[in-house]
């Protein structure tokens, strides 16, 4: 047969986030010996078949003093754990569900903790943790009626041994939920007699369902069986807590069949008080740990959204940041030009009246020589243009126009010569 960690391997072998489930199954399972790890298949409500890991086993519960185990399926979803497992409470034949605000009539169970799931926040051990309180408040099972209990009759002048726990044997399945102590009355008689008023079935050992609402108060069919006293109450008033006498007396005594003998002490009545405050404190740590749940919630996501805000100001900074020196070198570099601008002004006005002809000087004649010739051959093109623009508009005759192109065209011809030799002469390129 394979181990715990051969099914768990098996098991999760395809999910999304094995390493992440092996690690939370195997915490609770660490917490919660008496579950064992299964791989089977899940049948969804629309019909489709997954193969899913499932923990099955116990959970040990307090009721009243108690422990009871009980017997519980959790089936993990293969994207677990960002989204929450199902949990199915599964009844031996001898017990029966308890529906209740947590518990429908199928076993399945219903918790705010599982509605809010959000991993990392939400893991399995803390919902099983969950589960121990809840089902400690309102038990999700209670035991059947024992058929035997309905038809034995009792034997005169005999009853059971104290300690002796009223419960049914089962033949297989998960372990009757059994309480690791039981304190029951001297004289407690499982079968009462067929002239009892209180119905002919036992008391339910294991926490049923009651008109208070509370499971795991006896019902009217539990055999109540205290000592008759001076204090006698009515035959068929099946009180459901021991009833005080007068203040200051050490015992009390209550009358629920003919010839029944026992006493509820004082601390019977002070593990009864004890009882109901520990239920009412459970329930208020539940409705403190959903409170404080819900407002972690709110918190995480104000610290996410705050955290987002910081990181966008940080890059806001930056940037602005950079701008910032840009600006500033910018600004510098500007009243640098400016100062410039400045000095060249000053000296402009401060500069006699400037020859044009004398702006340009060149370092050598030959170079002087060319610029002149260059500048001469360009007026000369210009002159010829505008005669041509003369003689267009019947400024000039033509012969007039023929005798003075020809004139510049050979005086063009011969700087043109000149300027080649010049740059031949100073080593730059032939003109195109």
């Amino acid at each position: 047969m394979a181990g715990p960690d051969q099914v768990l391997k098996q098991a999760l072998s395809k999910y999304k986030y094995a390493d992440i489930a092996r690690r939370d199954v195997t915490n609770a399972m660490t917490q919660f010996k008496d579950l064992r790890p299964s791989h089977d298949s899940f049948i969804f409500n629309d019909g489709n078949r997954k193969e899913l890991l499932n923990l099955d086993g116990t959970i040990p519960v307090t009721y009243k003093g108690s422990i009871y185990n009980i017997p519980i399926g959790i089936w993990i979803l293969d994207t677990h754990p960002y989204n929450p497992p199902m949990v199915f409470v599964k009844p031996t034949s001898a017990m029966q569900i308890k529906p209740g605000r947590n518990v429908d009539t199928n076993g399945k169970v219903d918790l705010p903790y599982l509605r809010d799931w959000r991993y990392p926040q939400s893991d399995l051990l803390g919902l099983i943790q969950i589960l121990v309180i809840v089902f400690g408040e309102e038990p999700p099972v209670f035991s059947r009626q024992s058929q035997m209990a309905q038809s034995r009759p009792p034997y005169p002048g005999t009853s059971q041994y104290p300690g002796q726990a009223p419960y049914p044997m089962q033949g297989s399945g998960f372990p009757m939920p059994m309480p690791d102590s039981m304190n029951q009355p001297p004289g407690y008689s499982q079968y009462p007699s067929s002239s009892t008023q209180y119905g002919g079935s036992g008391f339910s050992g294991y926490p049923g369902p009651a008109s208070s609402g509370y499971p795991g108060y006896p019902t009217q069919n539990y055999p109540l069986q205290y000592p008759s006293s001076t204090n006698q109450y009515g035959g068929g008033s099946n009180l459901p807590y021991p009833q005080y006498t007068t203040p200051g007396t050490n015992t009390v005594t209550s009358s629920a069949q003919p010839g029944s003998t026992s006493t509820v002490t004082e601390e019977h009545l002070r593990m009864s008080l004890l009882s109901a405050v520990e239920d009412k404190m459970k329930r208020r740590l539940r409705e403190m740990f959903e409170q404080a749940q819900a407002e972690m919630n709110v918190l995480h996501k104000t610290q996410a959204d705050l955290v987002k805000g910081k990181e966008k100001l940080e890059v806001m900074v930056k940037e602005l940041e950079n701008e910032k020196v840009e600006i500033e070198n910018n600004i510098k570099l500007l009243q640098d030009k400016d100062q410039e601008v400045k000095e060249v002004l000053q000296k402009l006005d401060n500069q006699d009246k400037l020859d044009i002809d004398e702006a340009v000087v060149t370092t050598t004649p030959l170079y002087r020589q060319l610029l002149n010739s260059f500048a001469e051959e360009q007026a000369i093109e210009d002159a010829i243009y505008y005669l041509g623009e003369a003689l267009r508009k019947d400024v000039i005759d033509l012969d007039v126009f023929l005798k003075q192109v020809r004139e510049l065209s050979r005086k063009q011809f011969f700087l043109r010569a000149l300027i080649q030799k010049c740059r031949e002469k100073a080593g730059l390129p032939p003109m195109a």
